[in-house]
């Protein structure tokens, strides 16, 4: 009888651990992927950062060159692409943090809480900080 049981137990075990193992990995796979997006788009922000600085210059004056509404055009365009700049760079500070946090593992755990964030929520958002509770106030 103990050696039914002693068996049975190594079968539990070593079936556990299999599990365990696939299960883990499965995980490890998925951060990997949130990783490479992560990635890839601050590689897009960096490259929107770039043509936002070059459409963010300065506007002539010279009301020669172009006309009034042009210029207000103008103008008005530059402010739009200086609002736009700064959100990248907001986004850009957001995404190196997330690869940051990959790296030092705190990525996917509440700043208030400690609490694991929900998987999905990660996937869909991975610069997201806080658990849905916390989020909720």
């Amino acid at each position: 009888m103990y050696d039914f049981l002693s068996n049975l137990s190594d079968y539990i075990n070593n079936r556990f651990n299999l599990l365990f193992n696939k299960l883990l990995n499965e995980m490890k796979k998925k951060f990997i992927e949130i990783e490479i997006s992560i990635k890839h788009e601050l590689n897009e922000t960096l490259h929107a950062i770039e043509m936002l600085e070059n459409k963010s210059n300065v506007v002539e004056l010279d009301q020669q060159l172009i006309g009034r509404l042009s210029r207000m055009d103008s103008i008005m365009d530059q402010k739009m692409s200086i609002a736009k700049l700064e959100r990248q760079k907001v986004r850009l500070k957001q995404l190196e943090q997330a690869l940051n946090n990959i790296q030092t593992d705190d990525f996917g755990v509440c700043i208030d809480c400690g609490e694991d964030i929900e998987f999905k929520r990660l996937q869909s958002n991975p610069t997201v900080k806080k658990c849905f509770e916390c989020m909720k106030g």
